[in-house]
Formats: structure tokens, C-alpha cells, sequence
């Protein structure tokens, strides 16, 4: 499966520009290409921030393609070099949308990525859970031992205190 960065490259070259840094800079209108370069790591996920700066500068790119690497490059795909060629519909389309509606792809991909986000901080909640288990036990024995120590230190008082 490709990663989300291989892909990121394919809307790079696709769009035209020469490499990362330029799509980041040109592109993106980013100071530097750094917060692009370190989703070569896949260790890395995007942020919220990039993936919209994406969808607000690049309005033909399936999002979700990007995220998943599901569906098609482009929203409205049906050969990949006659698209960019033919006239923009969208934009005529765009100004008889209700303003509402102008917002819901983007509103509908970010609650994708909070959907993600809450899957992701659940996961990290199960395992942290799972090591609060054992550290729970281990405390439960050392109350357990303290309170033997502290009945055998009454008790050995007690029996000083008949031999006095």
C-alpha cells in the first residue's frame, strides 16, 4: 500500500510543480518544506492544518484518495489529462451552492480525521489501561505487606511489654 507521503508526491507531480520543497513553498505557501518532509518518516501522521491547507488550495484532490489512498486522485476523475484540460465546471456550480454547502466536503473530512484522531487517542487509552493492571496489583501487595509488618510490630510490642 502506498504511503500517505508517496501519494502526497503523486498530487506534487500531478499538479505540476518540481519537488516537495516547491509544492510546500509555491504551492502551500509554507515558510519551508519541512512539515511536509517529515511524513517521509510513515511514523508520522499529517496534521489537521496540512491536510486542509491541501483541500483549500488543491479543491480537485479526493481527500480521501490522499488519506487512504481509496478512490481517485481527483474529485471529478474521468480520464486523469482531459480534466485539467476542459473548462472548470465546479466554479460555476460553487456560486449557485447554498454557503452551507460551500463547507461540507471540508467539514465532512475533518470530522473524518477527528473520527480518526478519537480512534487513534482510544487505542493509546486501551494500552494504557493494560499497563495500569499490573502497577495496580503491585501496589495492592505492597498495602497488604505493610499492613502484615504493621500487625507484627503491634503484636511483638505487645509481647514486650507482658514480659516487662
Amino acid at each position: 500500500m502506498q504511503t500517505f507521503f508517496k501519494r502526497l508526491l503523486h498530487i506534487v507531480e500531478f499538479q505540476g510543480f518540481k519537488n516537495i520543497n516547491d509544492f510546500a513553498l509555491n504551492g502551500l505557501k509554507y515558510d519551508s518544506s519541512s512539515k511536509l518532509n517529515r511524513l517521509k518518516d510513515e511514523k508520522n501522521k499529517p496534521s489537521v492544518e496540512i491536510i486542509l491547507d491541501i483541500a483549500n488550495q488543491f479543491p480537485d484532490v479526493n481527500m480521501h484518495w490522499l488519506l487512504t489512498g481509496k478512490g481517485n486522485v481527483l474529485l471529478s476523475q474521468t480520464d486523469t489529462q482531459t480534466t485539467h484540460l476542459q473548462e472548470p465546471t465546479e466554479t460555476y456550480v460553487l456560486k449557485n451552492k447554498n454557503p452551507l454547502a460551500n463547507n461540507y466536503d471540508t467539514l465532512k473530512e475533518t470530522i473524518f480525521l477527528k473520527d480518526e484522531l478519537i480512534k487513534t487517542l482510544k487505542e493509546k487509552i486501551e494500552i494504557q489501561e493494560k499497563q495500569f493492571v499490573p502497577i495496580a496489583s503491585i501496589l495492592e501487595k505492597m498495602e497488604n505487606r505493610i499492613t502484615s509488618i504493621e500487625e507484627f510490630q503491634s503484636f511483638v510490642k505487645e509481647k514486650l511489654a507482658l514480659k516487662e
